[in-house]
């Protein structure tokens, strides 16, 4: 993993993912389809953790509820607001239940989740946590 922090947009993955939807070139089918093409017999690698709790943020940022990064993200956009409907709209309510379900296999199964392995491994596993418990949409 190159760059990386406890906040959410604080890694490679995330900051790509957020590039893709400041810019309207993220597209949610596409990434599914990228996601099961890398599926590990349930294991969820790091990237994947990693870009699982950056769509959450995202939607959480994107139906204007509370999301601790969201300066981080305009800081990164370099504006004062972002207009994440193009976004937003791609997701069904299934899709935002899925991607809950997944964040809480990141944040809750060490089993299953290189993410949460690696924070155990760093001492910063209770920090981690409290950071991405704010990506469940």
């Amino acid at each position: 993993m190159g760059a990386w922090g406890r906040n959410v947009f604080q890694n490679d993955t995330a900051l790509d993912i957020v590039d893709e939807v400041l810019d309207g070139t993220f597209d949610l089918d596409e990434f599914r389809r990228n996601f099961r093409r890398d599926e590990d017999e349930g294991h969820l690698t790091a990237s994947q953790g990693a870009a699982l709790l950056t769509l959450g943020a995202l939607v959480r940022i994107a139906r204007n509820e509370d999301h601790a990064d969201l300066e981080a993200l305009l800081e990164h956009a370099e504006t004062d607001e972002v207009d994440l409907t193009a976004f937003i709209d791609q997701f069904s309510d299934e899709d935002v239940e899925t991607l809950r379900e997944l964040i809480g296999v990141v944040i809750r199964e060490p089993s299953c989740s290189e993410l949460y392995q690696l924070w155990e491994e760093s001492g910063e596993l209770e920090q981690w946590l409290e950071y991405s418990r704010e990506c469940l949409p």
